[in-house]
């Protein structure tokens, strides 16, 4: 069977991708509580209105996206925010399920290599999880996707908009491509990292993550944001994250072991099926 390749405008792309997102973290995780009659249980209500509600931050980053891809005077400075920007990175051939693909099978294969090591504890973010009465499923569903995908809608709507006012001082006084890159990704960094310090400082007062740790790697999501030009990469970072210390908290080690390796496997012939032609499958193929 011949697969077919598809032209996607970049906007439809786009909107299709965060159509995913909100479905992801708003659609699956209420249903799933909702079913199991979670809102009778405040905490559970209360967390996950609070996620609910940041996630609409996904509102401002369509807003953030918009006006930078309809804003054409910051050519100079590339259009890249990190959000569904590949053309100006080193991955501009690839597609963006491609990098996705990628992502998700080194951010996997990390963690599970970290989890079997014992190297990194209760993680690098802060992990809300459902009280006993709701399935391990239940849980995993709202850990690994309404936690991350909220978070990152809103560091990356805080991201856009650092961006665009760096972008904006760089055409008023003129700086040259090299300073304002030198400034963008210290900038991605430093505000991420404040943000992601202050996020945890407030919603995970009695987490064990050190302080330090968790901004630390918020800053390292920006950047990861700002190499790829594509946001998926930095949520599938925190997804794994959340995923590997729920997993783990719900099943054994073994289980742990054997259920994702066989995942990774099963990603990795996916992977190479689609991109095995042309050296797609490590040089990236602009369809």
């Amino acid at each position: 069977m011949k697969l077919q390749k598809i032209k996607i405008p970049k906007l439809v792309g786009f909107f299709m991708f965060i159509a995913f997102l909100f479905g992801a973290g708003y659609l699956i995780p209420w249903t799933t509580v909702l079913g199991k009659a979670g809102l009778l249980e405040p905490a559970v209500a209360n967390s996950l209105q609070i996620y609910s509600s940041i996630l609409f931050f996904i509102v401002g980053v369509i807003f953030i996206y918009l006006a930078n891809y309809f804003w054409k005077r910051n050519n100079t400075y590339c259009d890249n925010i990190g959000i569904y920007n590949k053309e100006s990175t080193i991955f501009k051939n690839f597609t963006y399920p491609q990098i996705g693909f990628l992502s998700l099978i080194t951010f996997a294969g990390t963690f599970l290599v970290l989890n079997l090591l014992k190297l990194f504890g209760s993680g690098f973010f802060g992990l809300k999880v459902l009280p006993q009465q709701f399935s391990p499923v239940d849980s995993l569903l709202v850990s690994t996707l309404q936690i991350p995908i909220a978070e990152e809608s809103m560091a990356f709507f805080a991201l856009g908009i650092l961006i665009l006012g760096l972008t904006i001082l760089a055409i008023k006084f003129n700086w040259s491509k090299r300073s304002f890159t030198v400034y963008k990704y210290t900038l991605a960094f430093v505000g991420m990292a404040i943000l992601g310090g202050i996020w945890h400082s407030t919603v995970y007062s009695n987490s064990s993550v050190a302080l330090l740790t968790t901004s630390f790697f918020w800053g390292v999501k920006a950047i990861l944001g700002l190499i790829t030009g594509f946001m998926l990469v930095p949520i599938l970072f925190h997804m794994t994250n959340n995923f590997f210390i729920d997993f783990t908290r719900l099943y054994s080690s073994d289980a742990t072991l054997g259920f994702v390796f066989g995942l990774l496997i099963v990603f990795g012939l996916i992977y190479f099926y689609l991109y095995r032609k042309n050296g797609d499958w490590y040089k990236g193929a602009d369809r």
